[in-house]
């Protein structure tokens, strides 16, 4: 009887293991993993870490270095194994090209299998379907900062730098200012090596956001970004260099050269910077002669470009989120009968994002978008109906 005990143990532990999935380690996320481990395994064919690496490349996590065309690569073979990292990724390159149909679309199939995944408590597709959640129209804020949350905690650095940039600001009704926290959270995850930290903490500097403002802290943070190659840090250092207040050496040549370079990476303002400057209206003294000015005028950006560039600012994707210069861009566009910057217009109104909250000016916003054919802007009306 006594022998006989083991074994009855050893199969109520092989059950008890086997329910609840203990027996069979599942792939996820852990602090523990380096960089170097998870190109190892996305190189033996996981698709799990070939999904987490291609979003590892376009945002620039762990210190990597960012590089589109090798996101979208190991993003779509992770999406035809069917691992919703690939597809979620796949999504956020696709806005980065202002294929936003696209996006949603592979938004929406991403969704089903990161909900799963979030309730198995990885941080990973917790961060993921947060971010779904903050961005994709219909929103759900609140579920969305359940998320960052949840997945910060678990110490995911994506995680932990955007919740800690929203705590500097704060989210009315959602998210109380708390610029310790936000501090903490960003100072987390920087020591991870993480871009969006990085950035978010150099314009939190620049800005004045939660902290106090200083220039010369903010160009610190802002290197480290463009060290991995981020667009949208080559623009904000190159503006820097470019005035040289705030005890920051000034740099005609090296100010020139970041904005060209986030110029021929596709940043819509950096082009128009440059253009101004090449026609005339927006001069930079001691330009090097070797410098040509770029002769784009703003006239010429199409309502694409700048559509594309004002979607990135809203939702975050390709550069942080910044309300209040989506506004800037759209607003124009909209007051030029263009649709669904007219309704990105109403639904800024309805909500206070980037503007100040007016349901009624909301109303006629997405009133006209919805009469030059936009459906979201029909659905939105019907939905916040009564609201206005």
């Amino acid at each position: 009887m006594v022998n006989k005990i083991p074994c009855l143990l050893g199969i109520l532990l092989f059950q008890v293991f086997s329910c609840t999935g203990w027996l069979q380690a599942k792939d996820m996320w852990s602090p523990k993993l380096s960089y170097a481990e998870i190109v190892s395994k996305a190189q033996t064919g996981n698709p799990y870490f070939q999904g987490l690496l291609g979003i590892y490349l376009r945002s620039g996590e762990s210190g990597s270095q960012v590089n589109i065309g090798l996101s979208r690569q190991w993003s779509e073979s992770a999406h035809r194994k069917g691992h919703p990292f690939g597809t979620y990724n796949l999504a956020n390159l696709a806005m980065l090209k202002s294929d936003f149909e696209g996006a949603t679309r592979l938004y929406q199939d991403a969704a089903l299998l990161l909900q799963r995944q979030a309730s198995e408590g990885d941080p990973v597709a917790m961060y993921c379907m947060g971010e779904i959640d903050f961005q994709v129209i219909p929103t759900n804020l609140p579920r969305a900062l359940g998320l960052f949350k949840r997945s910060a905690e678990q110490g995911y650095p994506q995680a932990q730098a955007t919740i800690g940039t929203l705590y500097l600001k704060g989210l009315p009704g959602l998210l109380k200012k708390d610029t310790k926290e936000g501090i903490s959270l960003l100072s987390k995850a920087v020591t991870a090596k993480s871009l969006t930290a990085r950035f978010n903490l150099g314009m939190a500097y620049y800005n004045g956001d939660g902290v106090e403002k200083n220039l010369l802290k903010a160009s610190q943070w802002l290197r480290l970004a463009v060290r991995q190659n981020f667009p949208e840090a080559k623009y904000s250092l190159g503006l820097l260099l470019l005035d040289g207040e705030g005890g920051i050496s000034k740099s005609t040549i090296e100010g020139l050269r970041l904005l060209r370079e986030a110029a021929d990476e596709g940043h819509v303002m950096a082009r128009e910077y440059l253009s101004k400057r090449g026609s005339g209206s927006s001069p930079v003294t001691g330009s090097p002669p070797s410098s040509p000015p770029v002769s784009t005028p703003r006239d010429n950006l199409s309502d694409k470009e700048v559509l594309g560039q004002a979607r990135k600012y809203y939702t975050g994707v390709g550069m942080p989120q910044d309300f209040l210069k989506a506004y800037q861009l759209f607003l124009p566009l909209a007051k030029g009968g263009n649709p669904v910057a007219a309704r990105f217009i109403g639904l800024m109104k309805l909500t206070g994002k980037g503007t100040s909250r007016d349901p009624a000016v909301a109303k006629e916003w997405l009133s006209l978008a919805a009469q030059r054919g936009d459906e979201t802007a029909k659905r939105l009306l019907e939905t916040y109906k009564s609201i206005f």
